[in-house]
């Protein structure tokens, strides 16, 4: 009788792993690839403090077609960033605002700025105004779209900003692969289309 019950609680235990197993596995996830530019020098030893601000109006990912494919997303992107002709490597999952700020705060480190971690009085803040971010998939085509806002700041005085949007798409070939793949090029795109050099320079900081 003992080892009749001592069956039913392994076979038990092992049904409960496989369950939770495919739980974990049925949990998609958004990658994105972030490919830094050329290192420049051009604004070396300037300072900035970095921060972003999601205003858009829904804060999903997804449009229909996509929320169909990712099905119980749970919002977390995987970022992976890659220095100029190099391959990627993954630092983290991240919502959306986390995952701009990092992107700019790499952009900007590339450019030779150093990001402050705290607002010292009188220091720049570059203040990043997601608009919008979505994903979707319309008649097997992957379409992803961003727009933002870049403001350099000073004691709360706008001295220049940019206002840079864009669109990529990919054709749906299998599974996901190409919804991650076109996100990171809209991102990549995003963030280094951003001029630095001329948004300083007409902040005259």
């Amino acid at each position: 009788m003992r080892m009749k019950h001592q069956r039913v609680v392994r076979v038990l235990l092992s049904v409960l792993f496989i369950v939770l197993m495919a739980g974990c596995a049925s949990i998609p996830e958004l990658k994105v690839l972030y490919k830094l530019p050329a290192p420049s020098n051009d604004l070396k030893g300037r300072k900035v403090f970095l921060a972003v601000d999601d205003v858009r109006k829904t804060k999903t990912l997804f449009g229909e077609g996509a929320k169909q494919e990712f099905g119980n997303y749970t919002g977390n992107i995987s970022l992976s960033v890659a220095r100029y002709k190099e391959t990627g490597f993954k630092i983290g999952p991240f919502q959306l605002p986390e995952m701009t700020k990092e992107g700019f705060r790499k952009r900007l480190k590339n450019a030779g700025i150093e990001v402050l971690s705290e607002r010292p009085h009188g220091e720049p803040q570059l203040l990043i105004v997601i608009n919008r971010f979505i994903l979707d998939l319309v008649d097997r085509t992957w379409i992803a779209k961003m727009s933002y806002e870049a403001k350099l700041m000073k004691d709360g005085t706008v001295l220049a900003a940019q206002i840079i949007e864009g669109e990529a798409e990919r054709l749906k070939v299998m599974g996901r692969r190409e919804a991650d793949i076109v996100t990171g090029e809209i991102f990549t795109d995003m963030v280094n289309r951003l001029d630095l050099l001329r948004l300083f320079q007409q902040a005259e900081i």
